[in-house]
């Protein structure tokens, strides 16, 4: 290394890099170097640039604070250097610029430690990103972690070709709508947690990504078809891959994530409420969902308790399920099993296209015109009831009884019972009144104890009057 005036004052190694093909690329890396203790005892930054030569950097300081003089770097040794330098790096053509904070005192071919990485990126950020923020972006991470097998790479490893191998057979296997979420959250983690640079370009690595689309809500008639048809199935696995789905709007995460522990039962024994974390369950987001269960779906799950295995552990509700009918209830269900269970079902009966993600927005909808609220509907289908832009977002707190008894309220067949027709038998002793009423219960405009309120005021009406079999 030379100072200002050309004078040598040695060499640095350094340990993030072995040999000049993992340097490669890196033509133009600046360095901020903190001086410590000098033979004058001043302190003090230089401004450098580096130059790589094989496994060692040459370091030329391209600006000198004023008052600094002769000889001042003489007594600057390599290794202090080295443990102060904060290295801010511009990979040109290997991937979006990022910085990398070099933490030159973890040995880089020690294995990736998961919980270390997650600790220093939550404090790189803690002043740029809200908590959740920070979350969705773990979330994100230890996916890809998990099935990458991150841990076993060394950091050695991930800073070089290997580190862009592993992120693109993981992206590979994304929906595309979905990968420009996975990249941008995954990133931060990656530059701000791993102190690694970003390895892949977009331009050149992925290709142009399509914008997520938005699909429109489904017509009543198709999904109204599929649940009366199944009313039939006899199998209750089957039928709750179909219930959990369209009678909460859920994600397939969702319906393969939750587990017998999350059932909260009524007094006579039967499954009443669901309350499951996201985050515990795995769900595609770390929303919870809090369900008061619709009487349908109740009945499925009793039914489908008798015939599990293991139905008063841990494990989850709906386990993974091979073609000839055999039970694993150590493996979960993916994605993809749950579609061709979807798929099965479409094929036995008949019935017209209808996908899981279409159930989501019908109930989303469906929601919408009955008049749930914006809480109650978030922890039906596992939204954050926190992410809106008004502060009533936040502020709208209700207790989770409160929750349970509007979805019961307006909706005590669940969102499907909005599809069943309203059949009323006449009858001579009952008022007109009386079946306006019932009708508006049943077409949501009345909830429970609205109801039972007008009908004791029809009640004590009638009783009033006189009729013609009064003396």
């Amino acid at each position: 290394m030379r100072n200002e005036r050309g004078e040598s004052f040695g060499e640095l190694k350094m340990p993030l890099f072995t040999n000049a093909s993992e340097t490669a690329g890196y033509a133009n890396l600046n360095a901020v170097g903190e001086i410590g203790e000098l033979e004058r005892g001043r302190g003090g930054r230089i401004n450098a640039s580096l130059t790589f030569e094989g496994d060692r950097i040459s370091i030329s300081p391209d600006n000198v604070p004023s008052g600094f003089e002769e000889g001042i770097y003489s007594n600057l040794g390599c290794e202090t250097y080295a443990r102060d330098l904060e290295i801010e790096a511009k990979p040109l053509g290997t991937g979006e610029q990022e910085s990398l904070q070099a933490n030159l005192g973890i040995d880089a071919d020690a294995q990736m430690d998961l919980t270390e990485i997650e600790t220093r990126f939550i404090s790189a950020t803690r002043m740029g990103l809200k908590a959740s923020s920070q979350e969705s972006c773990l979330q994100h991470f230890r996916k890809m972690a998990k099935e990458t097998g991150l841990e076993n790479y060394t950091k050695r490893q991930l800073s070089g070709p290997k580190g862009k191998t592993v992120l693109l057979g993981y992206i590979s296997g994304i929906p595309k709508p979905s990968v420009r979420t996975s990249l941008s959250t995954i990133r931060r983690v990656w530059v701000n947690g791993m102190g690694l640079p970003w390895p892949i370009d977009n331009k050149t690595d992925i290709g142009k990504l399509p914008r997520v689309g938005r699909r429109s809500t489904p017509p009543d008639t198709p999904v109204g078809e599929w649940a009366k048809t199944l009313t039939v199935e006899k199998d209750p696995y089957l039928k709750l891959v179909w219930l959990l789905i369209a009678q909460h709007g859920w994600r397939p995460s969702h319906a393969t994530g939750i587990r017998w522990s999350d059932i909260r039962y009524d007094e006579r024994g039967l499954p009443f409420e669901i309350l499951a974390s996201g985050k515990g369950a795995e769900f595609k987001t770390y929303a919870p969902v809090a369900v008061r269960l619709a009487p349908d779906v109740s009945r499925a799950l009793e039914e489908w308790r008798k015939l599990h295995p293991d139905p008063n552990g841990n494990g989850w509700i709906l386990p993974y399920r091979g073609m000839t009918g055999k039970l694993d209830i150590k493996r979960r269900m993916t994605t993809k099993e749950l579609d061709r269970h979807w798929a099965a079902l479409q094929q036995k009966y008949g019935l017209p296209e209808l996908k899981p993600k279409d159930l989501r927005h019908w109930v989303s909808t469906a929601c919408r015109k009955i008049g749930l609220s914006k809480a109650a509907s978030a922890y039906l289908q596992g939204h954050d009831a926190e992410s809106g832009a008004s502060m009533r977002d936040w502020y709208d707190n209700p207790q989770l009884e409160e929750i349970y008894q509007e979805q019961m309220d307006r909706f005590p067949n669940g969102p499907l019972g909005i599809l069943a027709p309203i059949e009323v038998e006449l009858i001579a002793d009952i008022p007109p009144e009386a079946v306006r009423l019932m009708k508006d219960f049943f077409d949501g405009k009345l909830g429970s104890f609205a109801l039972a309120q007008s009908v004791e005021s029809l009640k004590m009406k009638m009783d009033a009057k006189p009729t013609s079999l009064s003396p």
